[in-house]
C-alpha cells in the first residue's frame, strides 16, 4: 500500500480576511520551514472550515512539524477532512488503518477508506485498488477491474498504471491480449521514468521486431491525448 500523502499543495485565490488567505500563508510558511507559523494558520483556516487546511494541519501533526508528532490527532484530523469527502485525507486514512497508525488496525475500514478515495479521484488509491484486484488481495481477484482502476489512475497522468495496464494487455489479463499495446503503455511508462517499465521493455525483444515497436511508439503518443 502507498506511502502516506503528506501535504498536497494547491493553487488557489487568497482574498482578504478569509481562511483560504490564511491556509495560502501556512502553505508559503511551510515552504519556508517556518512549522509553527504554518500549524498556526492552518489552525486558522481550518476553525473556519477550510477542509484542505484541515488537512494540511493533520500532516504537521503526523510528522512532528511545527507540533510535537500526535499520530492520534492526525487520524482525528484526516477524519474531519475525509468526512468531506477530501480524497488526500481518505487516502491517508486508508493507510493509517493499515498500519494501525494512531488508530487501532483495521483493514476494513482501510479498505472503505481506499474505495471512498478512489472514488473522489485519487490517482494513487486508483492504482492501489487495481493492485488489490490484479492480486485478489482483501478482495476477489478480478483483472477486468483492475484494469478499470489502472485506466482511471492512468487518465490523471499516474505514471505506474501505464506500466501495469501494459502487462495484463500483453498477458490477456481482463481484455484481449496485444502485444503491440502492450508495449505502447510499458514504453509510455518507460519514457517517463518508470524503472519496471524499462525492464519490462527488455521482454519485448523476444516478441516484437522493430516494426511492431515503432507502431507501438506512435500509438503511445497518442495515448491520454
Amino acid at each position: 500500500m502507498k506511502n502516506i500523502s503528506i501535504l498536497v499543495f494547491l493553487n488557489f485565490l487568497c482574498f482578504p480576511s478569509s481562511a483560504f488567505c490564511s491556509a495560502e500563508e501556512g502553505l508559503t510558511a511551510y515552504s519556508k520551514k517556518n512549522y509553527t507559523l504554518a500549524v498556526k494558520e492552518f489552525e486558522k483556516s481550518s476553525d473556519s472550515g477550510d477542509v484542505q487546511a484541515t488537512h494540511y494541519l493533520a500532516s504537521m501533526y503526523y510528522q512532528g512539524y511545527g507540533v510535537k508528532k500526535n499520530l492520534a490527532k492526525a487520524a482525528v484530523l484526516f477524519t474531519q477532512s475525509a468526512n468531506q469527502n477530501y480524497a488526500p485525507s481518505l487516502s491517508n486514512l486508508a493507510v493509517m488503518y493499515s498500519k494501525g497508525e494512531g488508530v487501532k488496525k483495521d483493514m476494513e475500514k482501510s479498505w472503505e477508506y481506499q474505495i471512498k478515495a478512489a472514488q473522489a479521484g485519487d490517482a494513487q488509491s486508483q492504482f492501489n485498488l487495481g493492485q488489490m484486484y490484479r492480486k485478489g488481495e482483501y478482495v476477489q481477484q478480478s483483472f477486468p477491474k483492475a484494469l478499470l482502476w489502472y485506466l482511471k489512475s492512468a487518465e490523471q497522468f499516474y505514471t505506474p498504471a501505464y506500466n501495469e495496464i501494459g502487462l495484463l494487455y500483453a498477458q490477456g489479463l481482463g481484455i484481449k491480449k496485444d502485444f503491440i499495446i502492450g508495449y505502447a503503455w510499458i514504453y509510455l511508462a518507460a519514457e517517463n521514468g518508470n524503472p519496471e517499465a524499462k525492464l519490462n521493455l527488455k521482454n519485448f525483444d523476444q516478441i516484437l521486431d522493430s516494426a511492431p515497436k515503432h507502431q507501438g511508439q506512435t500509438i503511445a503518443k497518442s495515448i491520454l491525448l
